[in-house]
C-alpha cells in the first residue's frame, strides 16, 4: 500500500511539474510547493486505498479510485489559489487546473490499473502463490474459503479441507471446498510441504489426540498456521484480534473510547454542542412557539430510555404528536409510522427535518448523551429486542448519540421487525469498535446532508 501511495504521489506531482515546465514556469510556488502538496496528499489518500487489492472487480475499483482522486483535485485548487505567490491572472490559474486534471486523472487511473495488475502477477507468481488447506469446516471456515476463492489477486489457492467426515452446507450457507479426507490423511501432505497456509478451526468437538498430533506435525512444517475460532457464541458477532498486557486475545466486543480518547470526545461534545445551541437557539424558540400555538400540551416530550451501561436516562425532544398518543389501548408503545394521524402538522415538519431532536443538545451538555453514538430506543423496545437479538445490549457500552453510523446509512425511522433492528445493531457495533474523532466528524457532516433527502423520517 505504501508503494501504491508513492506511485500515485509521483503521478500527480509529476504531471504538475511537466505542465509547469511546458509553460516555462520557474516560480518556487509552482515547481516546489504545489507539487509537494499534491504528492503528500496523493500518498496519504492512496496508501490507505485497500480496495486496490480487494475481491471487487477492476472497474469497480477504478471507479472508487477516481472518486478518491477528487480529494487530490481539491488540494490542487487550494494550493493554486491560496499559497502565497505573485499576482497571477485567475483565468490562467483555472486553465492550469483544468489542464493538470486532464493529464493527472487518466494517469491516476492508469496507475491504479497497473498497480492492480502488478499485484496480481506478483502474488500469483510461482514463488509467491500459496496453497491453503483447512482443518475443520465450520461456518467461519466456509466464509473464509469463499472469500479467498473470490479474491484471486491475493494469490491464495484453496486446496480443500480435512475433517472426520464431509460437511454438507445448509441452505443459505457458503459453499464448501473440496473434501480431502480425514486428519491422518493430511500428515503425509504436511510432511511433503504441499501446503503454504493451514487454517485450523478451534472447537471442542475435535478429538484431542488427533488435534494434538496434527498441530505437532504443522509445527514441524514450514506452513503458515492460523487458528480460527468456531464457536456457537460467535453467531453474527465478529471477532477481532486484541492485546491486553501483552497477552493476545480474540475480542468479540471492545471500544477505544476510553481514557484520554473519551475525554477528547467529551470536549468535542461540549464545544460543538455549545456552538450548536447558540446558533440554533432562534430555531428552537420558533419551534417551541409553533408547537404551543398549534396543539395543546407541553412543548418538550420526555421519555425514559437506556443510556451508557444500560442506565436509565431522560431524553428530550420537541413534542411532535398529540398528547398521550404514544401508547396503544393495551398500554404498549407504538412507533411513528408513515402517515401516522397522531403526528401534528408542526410535528410532521419537525420530524421530517429532524428539528424535533434539537432539545437533545441539552442531554449532550449534561453528559447523558453524545453528539454521535448509537441512537437510544424506548425502554420498552430495549426489553423486547434484547431478548430477540444476541449482542443487542452491547450498543449501550458507550453513550447514546443524537445521530450515529446507522442513521447516515439510511437506518432511521420505524424498526417494526427484528431484522431491521439487527441491522441497526450491526452498524452501532461497528461504530463502537472503530470509533475515532475523524469518524465522529464524518458522521456529523453526513448527517447534515442526509437531513435534506432522508425518506425514512416522518
Amino acid at each position: 500500500m505504501a508503494l501504491g501511495g508513492l506511485v500515485c504521489a509521483l503521478l500527480n506531482a509529476g504531471a504538475f511539474l511537466l505542465l509547469a515546465g511546458f509553460h516555462g514556469i520557474k516560480s518556487p510556488v509552482f515547481v516546489s510547493w504545489v507539487p509537494a502538496v499534491l504528492a503528500m496528499g496523493a500518498f496519504y489518500i492512496y496508501s490507505r486505498f485497500t480496495l486496490l487489492i480487494s475481491a471487487r472487480n477492476m472497474w469497480w475499483m477504478l471507479g472508487r479510485g477516481m472518486m478518491r482522486w477528487f480529494n487530490v483535485l481539491f488540494l490542487c485548487v487550494a494550493a493554486l489559489f491560496f499559497l502565497p505567490r505573485e499576482q497571477i491572472d485567475p483565468h490562467w490559474l483555472r486553465m492550469m487546473t483544468l489542464q493538470w486534471a486532464a493529464i493527472a486523472l487518466p494517469l491516476q487511473l492508469l496507475g491504479l490499473f497497473s498497480l492492480r495488475r502488478a499485484a496480481y502477477r506478483i502474488n500469483n507468481s510461482p514463488s509467491s502463490r500459496r496453497a491453503a488447506v483447512f482443518f475443520g469446516m465450520g461456518p467461519e471456515a466456509r466464509k473464509l474459503a469463499m472469500r479467498l476463492q473470490r479474491s484471486p489477486i491475493l494469490g491464495i489457492y484453496v486446496a480443500g479441507y480435512y475433517a472426520e467426515e464431509p460437511v454438507t452446507p445448509r441452505d443459505g450457507e457458503a459453499p464448501v471446498p473440496k473434501y480431502l479426507g480425514r486428519y491422518p490423511d493430511a500428515l503425509p501432505q504436511i510432511e511433503a510441504g504441499k501446503f503454504g497456509m493451514a487454517f485450523v478451526t478451534l472447537d471442542d468437538e475435535k478429538e484431542k489426540p488427533l488435534t494434538a498430533d496434527l498441530m505437532n506435525r504443522l509445527y514441524d512444517s514450514t506452513s503458515a498456521i492460523y487458528l480460527m475460532p468456531e464457536s456457537p457464541f460467535l453467531g453474527e458477532l465478529s471477532a477481532s484480534s486484541a492485546d491486553i498486557a501483552g497477552v493476545p486475545l480474540l475480542a468479540l466486543h471492545e471500544t477505544h473510547m476510553v481514557g484520554l480518547s473519551r475525554s477528547i470526545k467529551r470536549a468535542m461534545d461540549l464545544v460543538i454542542g455549545g456552538l450548536m445551541l447558540v446558533a440554533l437557539a432562534p430555531v428552537m424558540l420558533a419551534a417551541a412557539i409553533a408547537i404551543k400555538l398549534t396543539s395543546p400540551g407541553p412543548v418538550i416530550f420526555r421519555q425514559q430510555r437506556y443510556g451508557e451501561r444500560g442506565l436509565p436516562i431522560t431524553v428530550y425532544k420537541f413534542r411532535s404528536m398529540t398528547v398521550a398518543s404514544g401508547k396503544e389501548a393495551d398500554g404498549s408503545l407504538r412507533q411513528a409510522q408513515v402517515g401516522d394521524k397522531r403526528v401534528t402538522r408542526v410535528g410532521r415538519f419537525l420530524r421530517k427535518t429532524s428539528l424535533d431532536e434539537l432539545p437533545q443538545l441539552f442531554n449532550v451538555m449534561t453528559g447523558t448523551m453524545s453528539l454521535v453514538g448509537p441512537r437510544p430506543h424506548a425502554a420498552e423496545h430495549n426489553e423486547l429486542y434484547r431478548r430477540l437479538i444476541r449482542g443487542y445490549m452491547l450498543r449501550h457500552s458507550v453513550k447514546p448519540g443524537i445521530t450515529g453510523w446507522a442513521q447516515i446509512h439510511g437506518l432511521r425511522g420505524e424498526t417494526d421487525t427484528p431484522e431491521k433492528m439487527q441491522r441497526r445493531v450491526k452498524y452501532d457495533r461497528y461504530y463502537i469498535a472503530n470509533w475515532s474523532l475523524q469518524l465522529d466528524l464524518k458522521i456529523l457532516v453526513r448527517t447534515v446532508l442526509v437531513i435534506f433527502w432522508d425518506r425514512n423520517a416522518y
